[in-house]
Order: structure tokens, then sequence, then C-alpha cells
């Protein structure tokens, strides 16, 4: 059992200011917008938080009989004319953003997922990912996600995803569980784009000691094309 309280020791957000990371004609960019709580969002440019200010928010857990205080690093809540935890997010919507300029927006993503552009080698989005996460050395409290949220690359082809991939749960998830999927080892979609058939819940998938069922997605010819490409261009 758990139950929070209401009080908060917040700071203070130190108000807009300019990018860090300027825009540029033709240069590709991503905005992510998460939602963390009610109360509370993450908005990211090209990596880089749109916000700042964090807060220290009190949660009581009922550990074998007794009340145990914890602190956790958030960040501020967003403005609303309800007071937490009423309202915020909970009762959103819609959700639009406009561009200026040259800026064309080619791809949405939406709901509770991982996502990162496509066509990417598997390196590439490890890196990409890492830089949206709440990692110690990236955004910690600003950031998207928990660093653990990533992708598995072949470790002798690095470029190549590993076609059975831990994903990030959704509103179909079993409490406290993710999925595991089979994946394009180029690509790192869902094999044949069917969650059904190639997408276990981790939960079940752990019960079942991990039984390796991907072998459909796995083409030892990529690997080896790789791995000749290496060295091809080391020579």
């Amino acid at each position: 059992q758990r139950r929070v309280r209401k009080a908060v020791v917040s700071t203070q957000s130190t108000g807009e200011g300019k990018l860090e990371k300027s825009c540029k004609d033709g240069e590709d960019f991503d905005l992510i917008f998460k939602v963390k709580q009610a109360h509370q969002f993450t908005w990211l440019f090209k990596a880089e938080p749109l916000q700042t200010g964090s807060q220290q928010t009190p949660i009581t857990k009922v550990v074998r009989g007794k009340e145990v205080t914890e602190y956790r690093t958030r960040t501020l809540n967003v403005p609303s004319p309800d007071e937490s935890p009423e309202g915020g997010a909970a009762k959103a919507v819609e959700f639009s953003f406009e561009t200026t300029g040259a800026a064309v927006v080619n791809r949405f993503a939406f709901g509770r997922c991982m996502a990162w552009p496509a066509n990417m080698p598997c390196n590439e989005t490890k890196a990409w990912l890492a830089e949206r996460s709440k990692g110690p050395n990236f955004l910690y409290t600003q950031g998207a996600h928990r660093l653990t949220f990533t992708v598995f690359c072949m470790p002798e082809a690095p470029t190549l995803y590993r076609p059975t991939q831990l994903l990030h749960p959704d509103e179909f998830s079993i409490p406290k569980s993710g999925w595991v999927c089979c994946v394009n080892m180029k690509t790192g979609a869902i094999w044949e784009g069917d969650k059904k058939k190639y997408c276990r819940q981790l939960a079940d998938w752990e019960t079942e000691e991990r039984p390796f069922f991907c072998e459909p997605a796995y083409d030892d010819t990529l690997v080896t094309d790789e791995i000749d490409g290496y060295f091809d261009q080391a020579v």
C-alpha cells in the first residue's frame, strides 16, 4: 500500500530562454512531449529540455506495518486550474503544435511507446535514446525515459538489432511488465508488424524461462555481410 502526500518542496523555474541547439534548414529534428503524471510533463527538442527546475515530492509507503517516507526528484508541476492530483493531463483531449519557416513534420508517434528515427542503425539508435534518457550522465530528471529502456545490438555487428528485444510497457501490458518482441534486425521494427504474433508479455516470457522464439526474425547472412563489410573498410 502507498499513500502520497500533497506537500512538496519546490525550486523555482528560471523561465524561458534560447535554445542551445539552433534550427537549421534541411536538418532533422525531433520534439518529444511526455506526460509523466497529471501535472508533470517533459518537453525535449533535439535532446534539449525545454523546461528547468525540479522538486522533491514525498511518497509514503507502508512497509511491514510501518509508514516510510521517501523523496523523489521530479520536474516542476505545470500550472493548471485544477489543484494536484486532480485534473491536469488526465483531462487533456487535444495535442497541437506548429512549425515555422522550412520546418516540416513527417512523422508522429503517439501513446505509451518508445520511438526513434526510422531506418537508424542499432548503435546510433542506442546513443539517440540515451541522449534523451534520465540517465545520470544524460538528462536525469528532465529526461523522457529510464536509461534501461533502450535497444540491444548484435555484439559482433552493432549496426544490427538483436532479433529479440525488450520493449516499453503500453496500455495493454500486465502491471509491472513490458514486452518481449521479435524485431527486424535492420530497422528494429516489430517483425512483419504483427504484435499479436511476435510479442509476448515480459512476465510470461520470464515464467517460461525465456525461450528464444524469434527464429523467423534472425538472419545470419546480415551479420556475415556486416562483418565482411567492416573488414573491407578496414583494409
